[in-house]
């Protein structure tokens, strides 16, 4: 826990703010303030309007109404040049740095590089981003290329890109996606330091377990509005739960609680995998998956999980090796030839690789059935009432909750997005389902939604891969999973053996392969 809060004025404080879109009440009169050295948790619902507060302080939307203080002073936050003025930064979930530019350069952007007369002072300015990496304790280099680092210390990055322009609050938004548990640590240890210096910082996570750990104070937020707000040292995780869901459930923990009944062993083996091998699958992969199976992919951080997954999708070229889908031999050199075979993958990066963001839920829907919705098969011209009517159809068979098929994707909550994406394949005829990671970024009840309808697919006789570093997920919700390390499958846990324990037992051994156990 930080210590740092005083009851001096706050750094930070919203009265009163709304914002409203057609349809949609987004933020309905919030009051939010932060203190100087402060770690506040910002928690809720996809849908409850974290995004929304923060899209407002950051200058990106403004509001209906409301105002916003700065240290007791009014502020007119209505660009993100004014948030950054403000002593305002953002680390977003994804990485918003230059790859091709070193660490120094990627400091510098937005602050302003050094000069010494009409040339920039190269020197000075490592030397300055040297001082504020060593305040986060990293031995991260000036002159490294961005591109080398690891995802925590490009986090890091970010952070001192942040501290270059005299930042005194940092909004943290999912900090910690596609970190290791050892990495959070170290990213929740460069958080108190800051604290301890005065900066403050506004912590927005789904982890539970990093709320309760890093910050002092949680504000929960429903439909819209702030509906709690306590000390984190009050607070028990299933008391946090009970806000955050208002009384619903924790996510079912145990396979044995869900309504799916076993895969039957003699079921149709779906996709059976042979000596997959390609661009990012060096070694050898060999597995299958049946009708109505859930199989999962467990590992760590670069263990290889979804280089196998996009794979088996085309999506990184040609491979060696044979994918057969219901005994066929098929071709997965592309996604299309992928998709044509029935696999398909919902990539981990729904926002860049999922979704057409400012597209509508309609035109997101309908992308992977073109042709059955021309206005005549022959003549390439959609029929705006085919897509609307199909569009429809699956909007209701998943739940997904939008103001209608023409609201853009941009605006819907992570869990809907994810299952626009679903919604697109299964029209299309999708068989075999890769799921890279597609709770991430989602709350609780969208969870447990995401996982009906995934126990719906299995029940239905489809094949559903699902890879997700919360192991807590695949205990709930596999029949199988396989252990992914080094790039090759080094084990398989069945039924009752599928425990978190036992996967991370198997993810941290140092045995010999168990690639032969994995064909069922």
């Amino acid at each position: 826990m930080t210590g740092t809060a005083t009851a001096t004025a706050p750094l930070l404080s919203a009265h009163g703010l709304s914002k409203s879109y057609p349809g949609v009440v987004a933020l309905d009169g919030v009051d939010f303030s932060v203190a100087p050295g402060e770690v506040v948790g910002l928690v809720g619902k996809n849908g409850a309007g974290k995004s929304t507060l923060i899209k407002i302080l950051a200058g990106a939307v403004d509001a209906d109404a409301g105002e916003i203080s700065i240290a007791g002073e009014p502020a007119e936050i209505g660009s993100p040049h004014d948030a950054t003025k403000a002593g305002l930064a953002f680390v977003h979930q994804e990485f918003a740095l230059a790859g091709n530019l070193s660490v120094a350069e990627n400091v510098a952007l937005g602050a302003g590089f050094p000069h010494r007369g009409p040339f920039v002072a190269w020197r000075r300015l490592r030397r300055e981003t040297r001082a504020i990496l060593e305040r986060l304790d990293t031995d991260v280099r000036p002159e490294a290329s961005l591109d080398s680092l690891s995802p925590v210390d490009q986090r890091m990055v970010m952070i001192a890109h942040a501290l270059a322009q005299d930042a005194r609050l940092l909004v943290m938004d999912e900090p910690s996606a596609s970190l290791t548990e050892q990495e959070v640590e170290r990213l929740h240890a460069v958080i108190r330091a800051l604290a301890a210096e005065g900066v403050a910082t506004v912590y927005v996570s789904h982890r539970l377990d990093e709320i309760l750990a890093v910050t002092e104070r949680v504000v929960v937020m429903r439909d819209g509005q702030v509906v709690d707000e306590r000390p984190t040292a009050s607070l028990a995780r299933s008391e946090l739960i009970g806000l955050i869901t208002g009384g619903q459930k924790e996510l079912a923990r145990s396979r044995a609680e869900r309504d799916r009944p076993a895969p039957d062993p003699l079921a149709e083996t779906l996709l059976d995998v042979e000596q997959l091998t390609g661009r990012v699958v060096p070694r050898p992969v060999d597995f299958s998956v049946r009708r109505g199976e859930v199989v999962g992919l467990a590992g760590l951080l670069g263990s290889g999980r979804t280089e196998i997954a996009r794979t088996i999708f085309g999506a990184e070229g040609r491979c060696e090796g044979a994918v057969r889908v219901s005994g066929r031999a098929v071709s997965v050199s592309s996604p299309k030839r992928a998709v044509e075979a029935g696999i398909v993958l919902l990539p981990e990066d729904r926002r860049r690789e999922g979704n057409v963001l400012d597209f509508s839920v309609r035109r997101n829907l309908t992308l992977g059935t073109l042709a059955r919705n021309r206005m005549l098969g022959w003549l390439p011209v959609p029929s705006a009432r085919r897509e609307h009517r199909s569009a429809v159809e699956m909007i209701e068979q998943l739940g997904i909750a939008t103001a209608g098929d023409r609201q853009a994707v941009r605006w819907l909550s992570g869990g809907n997005q994810q299952k626009v994406m679903l919604g697109r394949w299964l029209p299309a005829g999708a068989e075999v389902l890769v799921l890279d990671e597609p709770t991430q970024g989602i709350d609780v009840e969208g969870k447990e939604e995401l996982f009906e309808i995934v126990d719906s697919l299995a029940a239905a006789g489809k094949a559903v891969i699902f890879i997700s570093s919360d192991f807590t997920e695949l205990v709930a919700l596999c029949d199988r999973v396989l252990v992914v390390r080094d790039g090759v499958l080094a084990g398989e846990l069945r039924g009752s053996e599928i425990n978190e324990a036992a996967i991370v037992e198997a993810c941290y051994a140092v045995d010999e392969p168990l690639a032969n156990a994995v064909k069922q």
